[in-house]
């Protein structure tokens, strides 16, 4: 037999296993002790909303952290929007707050915010439909009535033709139910 043969040979006997033997026992991991396992998103995202008031800079990369271990944790998204917003990185806030829409479309606070930072950014079209959004999920939203009413004023004054009686009604229907929601807010305190 030539060298080779033998080589051959010696891998044959290498991936034979004795009768009763399991090849895994060569190749199982051993324990876990002692390893640590990171934090949690939901950590990361506690630690954020503590820092918030105290440290902003650091709840922003607290939330980003959070964001990283989970990034369909919305509440994230939304705080760290908020932050970034405060801070004048209005571009940046605006596709955190989509980003939160993105993980639960259904909570009328991020349609708001997202209404506010396109707004600031100039594009009041967007900002309508964002707080009207922000209406329908959830009507008891003050401030989004209130910034629909002043937005719908401002381009009623800007328009000559049908629809500026149109936007003004809506304008003082929103701009009544404002009222509304505030007053029922200052009886219940």
């Amino acid at each position: 037999m030539s060298e080779g043969a033998d080589t051959v040979a010696d891998v044959g006997n290498l991936l034979t296993f004795a009768p009763g033997t399991s090849p895994m026992i060569a190749l199982s991991p051993g324990s876990r002790r002692g390893l640590r396992r990171g934090t949690s998103a939901t950590r990361w995202y506690d630690a954020g909303c503590r820092l918030e008031a105290s440290d902003p800079e650091s709840a922003i990369l607290a939330y980003q952290r959070a964001i990283a271990g989970c990034p369909s944790l919305a509440d994230a998204h939304n705080n760290l929007g908020r932050l970034l917003h405060d801070r004048g990185d209005i571009a940046a806030a605006e596709s955190s707050y989509r980003l939160a829409i993105c993980g639960d479309a259904t909570v009328a606070l991020y349609w708001f915010n997202l209404g506010v930072a396109v707004e600031d950014q100039g594009r009041c079209a967007e900002a309508v439909a964002a707080y009207e959004q922000a209406i329908a999920l959830d009507d008891s939203v003050a401030d989004a009535h209130y910034n629909l009413a002043r937005l719908l004023e401002q381009t009623a004054r800007r328009t000559a033709d049908d629809t500026m009686v149109r936007m003004f009604r809506r304008a003082v229907r929103h701009l009544l139910r404002y009222r509304a929601l505030t007053q029922q807010g200052a009886q219940a305190r």
